[in-house]
This record gives C-alpha cells, structure tokens and sequence, in this order.
C-alpha cells in the first residue's frame, strides 16, 4: 500500500489542512451534519480522505441516537472498520469523470431510496462532480432536494465554476486551499516516523516546496525517494526528483548578482544534464529572491535588484508551460536582469596603444593613421584579456558572445555558415530555412536578417521557431534577438559570402565615391 494511503487522516482531529479541520470540528460540536456537502479544492488536499472519516462519524456507533456533541469515529466498532477496509456496500463512491451521464444518474437516484444494507447511513462520495453532465445534474437536483433521511452526499470538485448554482445551493461547501510548507511537512513527517527514515528537515522542507500544496504528491515523493535506500540526502533528492539544491539555488543567485553571464549560462547547462524540473527551479528561485530582497529592505538596502529578478522569474513561469525548452525562459530571465544592469552589456576600456620605434602602435595602426591588419586586444578587467576584430566606422554594432568577446555585423556574416552546421545538427528543415536569408545588421543585442517573401517572415517569427534560433544563437554570439526585414530581391553569390548590396547605389555616390565598393562602405560600413 502507497505512503498516502497507509497514512492519510483517520479522524478529524489529524487532518493535515488546519482550516478544515477546525470547520469540522466545530461541525462536530454543534451535531449539525448536513444532508448534502461540497468538498471544493485542489488536488491532494485530502477532499476523499475527509469523506470517508465523516463517513465514519455519521455511522459510527458511539454516535447513535447523539443530536449534538458527536464523538470522532471510534476505529473499533464493526461499522467504523468496514468503511475504514472500503469494502462497506453502502458507502459508494463514484467517480463522476467516467460515471457522468444521466442514466449513470439516474441509476443512483433509484437505488438511493433503498434503505441501507449493514449502516445506518447510505453514504454517496461522487468525485470530480464537475464532470457529470447537464442532463445528469438536472436528474440528481431532485435528489438532493428531497434526499432520504438515510441517505447523505459528499460531492468532491476540483472546478467549483463547472458546478450549477442550483446544485451547489442545495449543499454544505466546504473550502480546501493547497496545503503550506509546514501543513506539507507535518503530513511527511507520519510516513518518516513510520517507516523509519533518515531525512534532514532541509529535504523535507524542498519536497514539500516541490508539491505546489498537495499531500498526496508529497507522499508519493518521499515513497519513490525511499526506494533508495532509508538514507535519504541531496543527491537522492537530486537524481530522483530533479530538484535543484539550495546550494544551487544560492550559487545561481550569486552569480546574477555579481554579475556573470558565464556562470549563470553554465550551471544552466549542468541543470539541464541534471534533468532540474522547470517549475521547481522557478519556485525555488522565487522563494530564495523575495528571502533576499526582504532581508534587503529590512536592513534599509536597495532591493530594485531583486525586484526586476522576481518580476522576470514570475513572466517565466508562464512561459515555461509554451516553451520546447523548459529551462530557458528562466535562463533568458536572469540574463535580462544582468544584461539590464549592465547597461546592455559590458563596454570595453579601449587605450591608447603605445607606439613602438617603428611608429607601429601595437594595435597594429601607423603614426599616419593607416590600418594594419592584426587583431587589436582590449581588457576588460586586469585579469581578462579579450581579441576582438578591429572595428571601424560607426555603423558596425556590436553583440557580447558567450565568452565576453565583442562581435559586430561582419563576426556575425563570417561565422554564419558555422552558425547554420550548428542548427542544422538539432533543426535541419529550420537550418534549411535559414540558408534562404541573409544577416544585414547588428543593434545592441538585435540582429536583423533580410527575408525575401512574407512566408520566411511569418516562419522564422513564430514564437517556436523563434526560441529555438535565438537560442542556437546565443550559443554562438551571446544572449540576443532577431527581427527580420522584407526586402524585394537580393543579389546572392556565394553562399559563404555576404548578400550583394540590398539597396541599389544611387549614381551620385558611386561618382562620389570613385568605385563600387566605395559606395558599398558608404551603405554598409566598413
């Protein structure tokens, strides 16, 4: 038998969700029990479990003849143990989701007005009530309007809104909400003491933040977990689960608050391996985000850091349910924050390169100005040297790659073959697509690409597509985006070459300038 159902409540004093309980209790006290409830909550949060303990109560013997001040079932009497084995014939429960239509309805209605068999009460749990149908609801309003005075329903639903008014005014409601942290802990903490585990409160503080509130996925959690061995630490939790640890969790914090990119993008890459959950990652984000900027308000420090990571981690987790790679709408968001406090990504201190005995500065530039060909080296810290390609003019944008280093427009054109092989080994029909455009420019963190019919356009911009490209991108030049250009015709050559001109020279630059590619540089920069 499963943890959950080898230790779900058994009276109603244990009912693991506090606000329940104490509704129940009082229910219990005052000896009012209603002819017909509505359980209303999420899943797991021990709507059936409850039915079945007042299932119990009514029938129970210590509470025969009682109009106030019922007893909680007693465990002991014949009544109490058959319903508790579920073999009792007048305790039904119907599950709505296969059992919905009017004649299932209506077959309950007639058997209803028979009296109990082995109970004083006939008991009705009809779960996922919400999926009886319109004609089975109009069949079942009667009855529970003049239900028999031995008969008592217990309706379950997790879609209170699919439920008819006319049924639910006819019912007691009672709210079940997602169970806390703490209600989660406390209802793990029966199976550890019963089967004898070895957990720290830290584990079981994570498996509880990973249930989203519900008891019953907590428990099946811990059972799959101690199939391991009683020993249960974060490396069990990690394999098993895909729950990334607090150290993680911590460790990436860190890392966006520094800020640096690389180590962000590369415990992404170890999670991914990992096989980390998405939703558990973003939760635990969130939770460890709005720990740090309390700590930071309370202390009189500026929180606005914090702030702009909650409020992308947030647009994340509804993101992650679209995207075909759970993890990188969390990823794009930590690098939108550090990105964004960079200021759009860090500029490198370019200084004036000493001249040696020849007049040849090390940046490979004459005393007269003339260009040499040789890479140029900038710093962007003493310890990190970066080789860039010498850029000149002030139309050549540049992007960060993955390694800090600086790419403008010609990077980008140079290594697009390479970038096209890259894709083509997990998207052949996107990489395919690719090789019909050509890239035109680079601004800040967007690259444009020219597209030839309104097709490409609509394809390549779908939002799938999308993820996909500037992913395989980022790989390649850095965090960035893409937007594309419609143009009439393109002149293409070779296609490890860059794509003709795309506007026509007018003749006053070409005899302005004296040549063609002179006019080229005018149009595109050098």
């Amino acid at each position: 038998m499963s943890f959950y159902q080898t230790y779900r409540p058994k009276k109603i004093s244990e009912l693991d969700l506090e606000s329940v309980r104490d509704v129940l209790l009082s229910t219990l006290v005052s000896g009012k029990i209603s002819h017909a409830y509505l359980f209303v909550g999420p899943r797991g949060s021990g709507k059936t479990s409850t039915a079945r303990i007042l299932a119990q109560i009514v029938n129970c013997e210590k509470n025969q003849g009682k109009t106030e001040k019922f007893s909680e079932p007693c465990g002991e009497c014949e009544t109490c143990q058959v319903i508790g084995r579920g073999n009792c014939v007048d305790v039904i429960e119907i599950d709505a989701a296969s059992n919905g239509l009017v004649d299932d309805i209506r077959d309950l209605r007639e058997k209803v007005r028979l009296s109990p068999v082995q109970l004083k009460k006939k008991i009705y749990i009809i779960d996922e009530v919400h999926m009886v149908s319109t004609a089975g609801f109009n069949a079942l309003l009667k009855t529970l309007e003049e239900p028999p005075a031995h008969a008592l329903f217990i309706l379950c639903t997790t879609e209170s809104q699919k439920v008819p008014e006319t049924i639910v005014s006819r019912c007691a409601r009672v709210n079940f909400t997602k169970a806390t942290i703490d209600e989660v802990i406390g209802s793990l903490l029966k199976a550890v003491k019963g089967e004898k585990l070895d957990i720290e409160k830290d584990i079981l503080q994570q498996i509880a933040e990973a249930t989203d509130g519900s008891f019953r996925e907590g428990h099946k959690m811990l059972e799959q977990l101690s199939t391991f061995g009683n020993k249960i630490d974060e490396d069990v939790l990690a394999k098993v689960l895909g729950v990334v640890s607090k150290h993680s969790v911590k460790k990436l914090m860190e890392a966006v608050a520094v800020p640096d990119t690389d180590g962000v993008t590369k415990m992404f890459e170890k999670m991914e391996k990992a096989g980390v959950k998405a939703p558990i990652l973003v939760t635990s984000l969130l939770s460890e985000a709005k720990l740090i900027m309390e700590t930071k308000i309370r202390a009189g420090e500026n929180p606005e850091l914090y702030l702009k990571i909650i409020d992308g981690l947030i647009t994340a987790a509804d993101r992650i349910k679209i995207s075909p790679l759970p993890l990188l709408p969390i990823e794009i968001a930590l690098l939108t924050v550090i990105l964004s406090e960079k200021g759009g990504g860090p500029r490198p201190k370019v200084h004036s390169p000493a001249r040696d005995a020849s007049g040849i500065t090390d940046a490979g530039e004459s005393a007269h100005g003339k260009a040499i060909q040789k890479d140029s080296i900038v710093k962007l810290s003493s310890e990190t040297p970066i080789k860039r390609e010498e850029v000149e003019g002030a139309s050549n944008k540049t992007v960060q790659d993955n390694s800090g280093e600086f790419v403008n427009i010609e990077s980008v054109r140079t290594e697009w073959t390479s970038f096209l092989d890259s894709m083509a080994e997990s998207n052949g029909s996107l990489a395919g697509m690719l090789r019909l455009v050509s890239p035109v420019d680079v601004q800040g963190k967007s690259l444009t690409i020219s597209v030839t019919s309104r097709f490409q356009q609509d394809m390549l911009e779908r939002e799938v597509k999308r993820k996909l490209i500037e992913e395989q991108m980022s790989k390649v030049w850095g965090p960035m985006t893409f937007k594309c250009v419609l143009v009439d015709k393109v002149m293409r050559t070779d296609p490890s070459q860059e794509d003709e001109n795309l506007t026509t020279p007018k003749d006053e630059i070409i005899s302005g300038g004296g040549t063609v590619m002179s006019a080229a540089e005018k149009i595109f920069g050098s």
